[in-house]
């Protein structure tokens, strides 16, 4: 079990990923989905016309309704709107995958879907913003149900697609995806790769570049890079500042644990002692990959944290490239944080995300409970040892 937990946190964190998808195909070539009766009713406005907020309700060729998006509000649907086929051994295993959506800003709008391994499971989350000129830009997307299609159709147009970073958690819906947008431009972090042989993704896209002005969202979004290899893999992440909304988007940078799981777990939501603990613990083994220490959780929960497995395999071995990118991200003028996973929006600023990143610095700097880390500490020291990532100075110690 443990030899297994080391792959996969090895080949997630440092994307030593099998590519998603065949050969290129052009836009052209790319197929719309099948027709669907789609009803939209306004239910808000932004003084921007028609790009107010509004009701989206799916129905099939029976008329059965499939899928609805409201501000806050959790999404109902029937059997056929949750389809997804997924291939890979990410929860959920089976072809029932819920969506559900929250407007956390006039033009910004988050859409959830449950994420893990084996009897872990977090969030995983897609952005969308809308841009000044009512088109959409996405962000991180998620699986394509035609449920979340629909809640995503109900906004706007999708003009851009963005895949802003090498993870496969990240990369495995970038295809589908783009398959129901078809019109839809594509960017995509650089360094994409797969393991053990290199394939091509599967689509056209643009790669994205650092502070680039000349991507069409540059006056409204900024972007910036950080790129590094990390042993046999590559690994990226782009950071997005939406300047008027003052948001920073990122995708696995930071994380933010709540004390209660987000709305689309399910499971942990019940109430009672029972379902809190079960939170804790899965908290803690996505973020150590290990038997949890319950008391841990108030160390690490409730503030901007990075993810011990990011920082471990990631982080603690590009010190000098994660540095660099995350003293420029400092310098955007943001108040909130939306990542992919976990809490968001998060309320702060570039003084927390600063403190989130101490270690860079300071081996003092934001400790880790040393129980948790025991695993992910026997995890790097065996990908240390079979060359698979260099090492760090904790696995030469």
């Amino acid at each position: 079990m443990l030899l297994l937990l080391a792959v996969v946190a090895s080949l997630s964190t440092a994307s030593a990923f099998v590519s998603v998808g065949g050969g290129l195909q052009s836009a052209a070539a790319r197929t719309r989905s099948p027709s669907i009766d789609l009803h939209m009713n306004r239910i808000g406005s932004n003084r921007m016309g028609s790009a107010g907020f509004r009701d989206a309700t799916l129905s099939d060729a029976r008329g059965g309704r499939q899928g609805s998006l409201r501000p806050g509000l959790e999404v109902f649907e029937n059997e056929e709107s949750r389809f997804w086929l997924n291939p890979f051994p990410l929860k959920p295993y089976n072809a029932e995958r819920l969506t559900v959506g929250r407007q956390v800003d006039p033009n910004i709008f988050v859409f959830e879907q449950e994420h893990g391994f084996a009897n872990v499971s977090v969030n995983i989350r897609m952005t969308v913003v809308r841009l000044s000129n009512g088109g959409l830009w996405v962000h991180a997307p998620v699986a394509p149900t035609a449920e979340c299609v629909a809640m995503v159709q109900s906004l706007g147009e999708v003009l851009y697609v963005v895949l802003p970073t090498t993870g496969l958690e990240h990369k495995l819906f970038m295809k589908p995806f783009l398959k129901k947008f078809p019109t839809a431009k594509a960017y995509v972090a650089p360094g994409q790769w797969s393991w053990p042989i290199d394939l091509p993704l599967g689509f056209e896209a643009e790669v994205l570049k650092d502070m680039d002005t000349t991507v069409p969202w540059a006056s409204e979004i900024e972007q910036k890079v950080v790129y590094a290899q990390v042993g046999i893999g590559k690994c990226s992440e782009v950071a997005f500042f939406h300047k008027k909304s003052s948001t920073l988007l990122v995708t696995d940078a930071v994380i933010y644990i709540p004390p209660k799981a987000p709305e689309i777990l399910k499971a942990y939501r019940a109430e009672g002692e029972l379902e809190f603990k079960k939170w804790e613990k899965a908290t803690l083994m996505a973020c150590f990959l290990g038997a949890p220490y319950t008391p841990s959780f108030d160390d690490i929960a409730g503030k901007v944290f990075v993810s011990p497995v990011v920082r471990t395999f990631i982080y603690e071995r590009t010190a000098v490239e994660t540095r660099e990118w995350v003293n420029r991200i400092a310098k955007w003028r943001f108040n909130k944080i939306i990542p992919a996973h976990l809490d968001a929006p998060i309320k702060a600023g570039p003084a927390e995300f600063l403190q989130a990143f101490e270690f860079l610095d300071s081996p003092q700097g934001n400790p880790l409970p040393q129980g948790d880390m025991r695993p992910l500490n026997a995890i790097s020291k065996l990908l240390t040892v079979t060359g698979l990532i260099p090492p760090r100075a904790a696995d030469l110690a």
